[in-house]
């Protein structure tokens, strides 16, 4: 499972410097919805190296993580500097489906993995 997880984190980063370096067509939807998918690959992730629960307990903790980030951006509490930058200014309800794209990704990542048989960790 550990393994599982850190793959899914390396994935999630790719995913993510894919985004931030893209400059071709499409680029403001790939930066701005592409990048929140593999921001909650990468929040699942984490939750996967540091909690041992079940699937849905950690897929609803993702969620709910992603919900307060959004949650924060429409009441206007985005943090300063680089915080504003990682959890973002403005709120978007296409962002609740890129998050939720994410989750199920991260998801299905978990399940294949567990069913290949990677247990180890």
């Amino acid at each position: 499972m550990r393994r599982a997880m850190v793959l899914l984190g390396g994935v999630a980063l790719a995913v993510g410097a894919f985004a931030l370096f893209y400059r071709g067509p499409g680029q403001p939807f790939i930066r701005g919805y592409v990048s929140d998918v593999g921001a909650t690959m990468l929040v699942y992730a984490f939750l996967g190296l540091l909690w041992r629960t079940t699937a849905a307990r950690r897929t609803l903790a993702t969620a709910a993580i992603a919900a307060a980030v959004e949650f924060y951006q429409i009441v206007g509490m985005t943090p300063p500097g680089i915080g504003g930058v990682l959890v973002g200014a403005f709120p978007d309800a296409w962002d609740l489906i890129a998050y939720a794209i994410g989750v199920v990704a991260a998801l299905v990542w978990e399940r294949r993995s567990v069913r290949s048989g990677d247990q180890t960790g």
